[in-house]
C-alpha cells in the first residue's frame, strides 16, 4: 500500500475536492482508504485536501482523468506522496504520475 495527499485548489476548491473524493471513494478497492475532504484556508487561497491509502496505479489514473477533465475550469491538483514527492498535475504527465505511485507503493512494503 502507498499513501498520498491530494491538494485541490482554485476558485471552487472545496466543491471540486468533494467531487474528486466521491469519485475516488466509488473506485476504492479492498484495503484502500479515502479520507473526508479537509479545507485549509489562507489569505491567498483555499486548498481542499484528501488523504489516500492506495494499492495500485488505478488511483493515479482516476486522479489524472478527473483533474484533466476540470483543467479548463481553473482547478489545480497537487499530489504529495509519503516519500516527499510533490507532483503538480498541470506539469506532470500521466505516465510520470503512475510511476511515482508505483514507486511509493513499493517503498511502503
Amino acid at each position: 500500500m502507498g499513501t498520498a495527499t491530494v491538494e485541490v485548489s482554485g476558485a471552487q476548491a472545496a466543491e471540486w475536492a468533494a467531487e474528486l473524493q466521491a469519485v475516488l471513494a466509488a473506485n476504492v478497492r479492498p484495503g484502500e482508504n479515502v479520507s473526508p475532504v479537509e479545507v485549509r484556508r489562507s489569505a491567498e487561497m483555499v486548498v481542499a485536501v484528501i488523504g489516500l491509502v492506495f494499492a495500485g496505479v488505478d488511483t493515479a489514473k482516476t486522479i489524472w482523468d478527473w483533474s484533466h477533465s476540470r483543467r479548463e475550469e481553473g482547478v489545480t491538483v497537487t499530489v504529495l506522496l509519503s516519500d516527499g514527492t510533490r507532483l503538480n498535475l498541470s506539469v506532470v504527465g500521466q505516465g510520470q504520475l503512475e510511476i511515482a505511485f508505483r514507486q511509493n507503493q513499493s517503498q511502503q512494503r
